[in-house]
């Protein structure tokens, strides 16, 4: 005797699967639209932002150029008064401008550039330099102080950083500061005299006193016999005017 299980499907059951099923897969489409709806607003309001970000950083692009070149002309005729100064009367200028990115729309930074040739005057490598850039979201221009001496023999400040709001620039400050770093300079570079590292190739014996000392504390020169002498003070350098034959032996 064999025991089976019977089921009886009526005619309306199959139509009741197939129902739900249909509702369900509609759902579903309605469901993944729904997210990729949102996906495509999300692009949107980035995209929004971002043409608005662009928008104002052109703006403040802009207005960095206009600061550049107010700053610019602040440090050009502090720059032009510091080589007139005697000492400084060798010193050679370069002005670059750098741009950025594939489609450049204009300058980014420029560099003023200062270099003293190598002389008895100036007995190392010199060169110091002001950049002008802005940072990241073009909100402050970025003023860089370098001063390179080399070789290095003494402590000396070489790198000052002055931020500057592009929305308040102020013009007062800017030239102090400036100004602050000028003279940092010049103190820098006189003290290359003071130093025996620096003057050893540059030294110069006073025939009236007898003493070697640095060429570039002359206090004058004066030739004779077809040689040039020079002299640490202005007492032995008239001395030397008045007899010469008594400090040098004739030829």
């Amino acid at each position: 005797m064999s025991i089976g299980t019977h089921s009886k499907v009526l005619p309306e059951t199959a139509d009741r699967k197939t129902a739900p099923a249909a509702s369900s897969a509609d759902s579903f489409v309605e469901r993944l639209s729904t997210e990729v709806s949102t996906a495509s607003e999300r692009v949107r309001l980035l995209q929004t932002n971002a043409a608005q970000a662009f928008a104002g950083q052109e703006e403040r692009f802009m207005r960095f150029v206009a600061v550049a070149d107010r700053i610019h002309s602040i440090l050009l005729p502090r720059l032009d008064a510091l080589t007139n100064v005697d000492v400084f009367k060798d010193i050679k200028q370069i002005v670059g401008q750098e741009g950025e990115g594939i489609d450049v729309r204009g300058f980014h930074g420029r560099t003023t550039t200062l270099s003293i040739p190598f002389s008895a005057d100036c007995p190392a490598k010199v060169q110091l330099s002001f950049r002008l850039g802005h940072d990241g979201p073009v909100e402050n221009a970025i003023m860089d102080y370098r001063l390179e001496i080399l070789p290095i023999f003494f402590k000396f400040d070489s790198h000052d950083q002055l931020m500057i709001p592009i929305n308040d620039p102020n013009s007062s400050a800017i030239a102090g500061w400036i100004e602050d770093k000028l003279v940092g300079f010049t103190q820098s570079f006189l003290e290359l005299s003071f130093h025996k590292q620096y003057q050893e190739k540059h030294l110069a014996t006073d025939p009236v006193m007898n003493i070697r000392f640095p060429k570039a504390h002359a206090a004058g020169e004066h030739e004779y016999q077809g040689r040039t002498y020079c002299f640490y003070t202005n007492e032995s350098l008239q001395a030397f005017e008045n007899n010469p034959s008594a400090y040098v032996a004739a030829e």
